[in-house]
Parts: structure tokens; C-alpha cells; sequence
């Protein structure tokens, strides 16, 4: 994100070197012409802190600098600049306007939206480069499940599966995906959606994929089926005995 800022950081450093100079030469002009024709005026202690922070462009552009940066107080070079003729305070006041309520508003509100864009595309590229990582971890898996099912007929049974698991090669993917395959069957079951007793390409590729990860999530997952099982058969008995009920009145 400060990265993506550093192009309008850039503008906004070039607008403000603008106001300090245009105001600065300003503020510097009115100076030298209200006390350097005047040796009597130069040499007053009155105009000595003008002299001092807006005798030279540099002063001048600093003593601004100062002033909307909060390094000094606005009101000091403000009551410095009544010196002058009416307009150069009026000038002063509105730098002050101009440059609090105006520039560095802009400026927050440049920055803000530089990193609201940076931070977009670097979203957009997490989920480009994730989109890429799961396709090419769907084809692996879709490799695996060719390899897999030795009979060719797009169906995983269970003999199939635990034959091909006594592969180094594919226990190694496995783990690679967090799976535990020591209990092959318990995998097996979580992977057969529909419980026919074989997975297909859909089963295996959605079950493998949700179920990557730490090997906590499979024994969840295998706890849930339990737990749903175990619902099934409450619900089966409760409907039996409601028949039985039925029939004895």
C-alpha cells in the first residue's frame, strides 16, 4: 500500500513546494519593500522576528512549512505579519485556510484512496493466484483418482482404494494434503457421499478438497456422520413406535 502511494505522494509534495514558493515569494516581497528601503525601518526591534521568518525566500517557505506543520504556532507569525500592509495578513490567513482545510484534507483523502487501491489489487491478485492454486490441486487430484481406479470405469471402490494406498507415492500426496490415511475405511466413508459403496471423480475431488487440512477436520468430519447416523436411527425408532402406538389403539 505505501508503495502504491509513493506516485500521488510524489504530486502532493509538488503542489505543496508550489504554495510555499508562490506564497513565500509573496510574503518575502512585501517584507523586503515595507523595511529594506528604510535603514531606520531595518534597524527597528519591531521588524527584527519579521526579518527573521520572512526576510529571505527560505524563511519564508520554512516559516510556512512551520505553520501548517504545527512546528510553530500560526498565530505567532500571524501577529509578526501585522507589521505589514492589511493584505499580507489577509494573504497569510488565507494560506492557513488554503493549506488546513484544503490541501491536507486532499492530501488524507489522496493517501487514503492510493491504499484502498493498493490493497484492492493485492486482493485481486491473492485470489487470482489461490483461483490457480486450486486448479492445479483439482488436476492433481483428478490424476490421483486416474491412477486410482485401476478398472477404468470412473468408479472407486473400497478394495481399490485401500490397494492403492499401500503406494508410497500416494500417501505421500496425501500427506501433503494433511490427510490421514491410516484409517482408510473411516476415509473412505467420508469421501462416498451417497453411500453406494464407490466414489466417483465429483465425490472424490469435492471430498478430498474440503477435507485437506489439519487432521482434526477429518476426525469432525467423521464424528458428524456418527452424529447424523445416530439422529437417522432416533428418528427411524421414534417413527416406529408412533406406528406401533397407532396400531395398538
Amino acid at each position: 500500500s505505501i508503495a502504491g502511494s509513493m506516485k500521488s505522494l510524489l504530486w502532493v509534495t509538488v503542489i505543496l513546494g508550489m504554495c510555499f514558493y508562490i506564497f513565500g515569494i509573496t510574503f518575502t516581497l512585501g517584507t523586503v519593500e515595507h523595511v529594506g528601503h528604510n535603514h531606520e525601518t531595518w534597524a527597528e526591534p519591531s521588524t527584527v522576528a519579521l526579518r527573521d521568518d520572512f526576510g529571505t525566500l527560505g524563511r519564508s517557505c520554512l516559516s510556512l512549512y512551520m505553520a501548517m506543520a504545527g512546528g510553530r504556532s500560526w498565530g505567532e507569525y500571524y501577529k509578526v505579519m501585522k507589521t505589514l500592509p492589511w493584505q499580507y495578513p489577509a494573504l497569510f490567513l488565507v494560506f492557513m485556510t488554503f493549506a488546513i482545510c484544503a490541501v491536507l484534507n486532499i492530501v488524507t483523502a489522496v493517501f487514503v484512496d492510493s491504499a484502498f487501491q493498493a490493497s484492492h489489487q493485492i486482493r485481486q491478485v491473492i485470489i487470482h493466484e489461490e483461483l490457480i492454486q486450486k486448479r492445479e490441486h483439482l488436476s492433481a487430484l483428478r490424476d490421483l483418482f486416474t491412477e486410482m481406479d485401476s478398472s477404468g470405469d470412473g468408479l472407486l471402490t473400497i478394495d481399490e482404494f485401500e490397494d492403492r494406498l499401500c503406494d508410497e507415492r500416494v500417501i505421500a500426496f496425501f500427506k501433503a494434503m494433511k490427510l490421514d490415511v491410516t484409517d482408510s475405511r473411516a476415509l473412505f466413508s467420508l469421501l462416498d457421499k451417497d453411500n453406494s459403496s464407490q466414489v466417483d471423480i465429483v465425490e472424490f475431488l469435492e471430498g478430498c478438497y474440503q477435507l485437506q487440512g489439519e487432521s482434526q477436520s477429518i476426525d469432525t468430519k467423521i464424528l458428524r456422520i456418527q452424529v447424523t447416523c445416530l439422529v437417522d436411527k432416533m428418528k427411524s425408532l421414534e417413527e416406529m413406535q408412533q406406528t406401533l402406538l397407532g396400531h395398538s389403539r
